[in-house]
């Protein structure tokens, strides 16, 4: 199962995070697909408003679809899909090849902690 692990932190622990996965890659073991965000406040803007975590969520292990397809199966209109769909580009979660959209994820865990979230 193809998991996307999502987290928040800060540019500094996503440096040494990186270095740490680089040096497992290099030993052939596996590495894992991880989205980071650097406030809770930008992953609730980009995955978890929730019109954008519907589309995730019918995105998840599906084939690629057109955003028209994908409008259709959430049942909204285009615009307001497409818009989202923007801002999943752009935020990492989602990718495009050629017309079609896809989330190559069967699962997303998403971790951050309490103290992360500013008050």
């Amino acid at each position: 199962m193809r998991t996307l692990t999502v987290r928040v932190m800060t540019i500094n622990e996503a440096f040494q995070l990186a270095k740490i996965e680089a040096a497992r890659a290099m030993s052939g073991s596996i590495v894992s697909a991880e989205l980071i965000f650097p406030t809770v406040e930008q992953l609730a803007k980009t995955m978890l408003a929730p019109n954008r975590w519907q589309i995730i969520k019918n995105m998840e292990g599906a084939e690629p679809v057109s955003i028209r397809e994908l409008a259709r199966v959430v049942n909204r209109d285009f615009r307001g899909v497409y818009n989202d769909v923007q801002a999943l580009l752009s935020g990492g979660v989602i990718y495009k090849s050629g017309e079609k959209i896809s989330l190559p994820y069967e699962r997303i865990h998403i971790e951050f902690n309490s103290d992360d979230a500013v008050a």
